[in-house]
C-alpha cells in the first residue's frame, strides 16, 4: 500500500508538535487508528475526517490540497480504482450542477485535454 498520505500526516502532525493522543481528540478518534493510517495499516479516512485533519493541521492552502491529492491518489491506489477524487473537488461538483454538466461535455470532445488547458491558462490570466 502507498503510504504517502500517512507519511505527510505524520510530518504535518509534527511539525505542529501534536502527538496521536492530542491529534486523535481534535478530530475525534482513536490515537490507535491515527498511527495506523500513519503506518500504512489503513487506507486514507473518509472525506469529513481528511477535512477535519487539514484543519486540525492547520495546512496552508498549498498543503492541504496537496493533503487532499494524496488522499485521494491513496485510496485509488488501496482499493484499485480510479474513482476518488480531492475531497474539496468532489464537494464542489457535488454541489454544482454546472461544473458536473461542463466536465461531462468535455469529456464527450476528442480534444478535451486541450480544452483544459486552455481554459486554466485563461483563469491565471
Amino acid at each position: 500500500m502507498d503510504n504517502t498520505f500517512g507519511i505527510f500526516l505524520k510530518e504535518k502532525r509534527q511539525q505542529n508538535g501534536l502527538s496521536l493522543r492530542t491529534l486523535g481528540k481534535q478530530v475525534n478518534l482513536s490515537h490507535i487508528y491515527l498511527y495506523n493510517i500513519e503506518s500504512a495499516k489503513k487506507a486514507p479516512p473518509s472525506d469529513d475526517v481528511i477535512k477535519r485533519l487539514a484543519n486540525a493541521l492547520s495546512l496552508d492552502k498549498k498543503s492541504r490540497l496537496l493533503f487532499f491529492d494524496i488522499a485521494a491518489k491513496c485510496k485509488s491506489d488501496a482499493d484499485g480504482s480510479n474513482y476518488y477524487i480531492p475531497v474539496d473537488i468532489s464537494q464542489y461538483l457535488n454541489e454544482n450542477e454546472d461544473a458536473r454538466n461542463v466536465i461531462r461535455e468535455v469529456n464527450q470532445k476528442e480534444q478535451h485535454n486541450s480544452f483544459w488547458n486552455d481554459l486554466l491558462k485563461e483563469l491565471k490570466e
